[in-house]
């Protein structure tokens, strides 16, 4: 099935491919979109999502999908939340939002924290339909592991006594909150090829 991933980064979209297992997932320049940007101005990770997809639908027609993913941190009322990719300026690295992240706990007690994505889908005629995926964890006092990006260095999952950039990608994209919504997506594409098939 060929869908649109309103999204730029070819890395993010090798992450997909292999975590729906198609091949025929597409960027929006693979269907004649050049230099695709939408502002995400939205108050929740939904509206983000929704507004990312449906932009896209709307100068495709095609199938359409996006992700957005937030970082919340209970001890510093669910920040940075939504704004976790620029959280330290519009154009902070990673390594500057993991900084500012530690600077801000170092004298917290508490370091639980939650990684949520919500993925936004909209079908041949324009209706949406969303998956959630979560991952509990508490954030380290330090960088831990190679692996990954964002912040993952310091994201830390006790139940596996590892940060995410210290696991093995498949491991990783298996128990990861992208990893948690991209199945929910996949099956319910399957079960719609199922329908269309019967």
């Amino acid at each position: 099935m060929k869908l649109v991933f309103a999204s730029n980064n070819i890395n993010k979209l090798e992450q997909v491919k292999l975590l729906l297992d198609n091949d025929q997932v597409l960027m929006p320049k693979d269907v004649g979109v050049k230099d695709f940007d939408v502002v995400e101005d939205g108050k929740t990770l939904k509206e983000n999502a929704y507004k990312k997809a449906h932009e896209l639908f709307k100068l495709t027609k095609k199938k359409t999908f996006s992700d957005d993913t937030g970082l919340f941190v209970k001890s510093l009322d669910n920040r940075p939340g939504i704004y976790a990719h620029r959280y330290a300026g519009e154009n902070a690295t990673d390594k500057d939002n993991r900084d500012k992240l530690l600077g801000e706990l170092a004298d917290k007690d508490n370091r639980d924290a939650y990684f949520l994505t919500v993925i936004c889908f909209i079908d041949e005629n324009g209706n949406d339909y969303y998956f959630e995926g979560k991952l509990e964890g508490t954030i380290s006092s330090e960088e831990f592991g190679d692996g990954g990006f964002g912040y993952d260095k310091i994201f830390y999952v006790p139940k596996y006594e590892k940060t995410l950039a210290q696991m093995d990608i498949d491991f990783k994209n298996n128990i990861s909150h992208r990893g948690l919504a991209m199945k929910e997506f996949k099956k319910f594409l399957e079960k719609q090829n199922e329908n269309l098939n019967n």
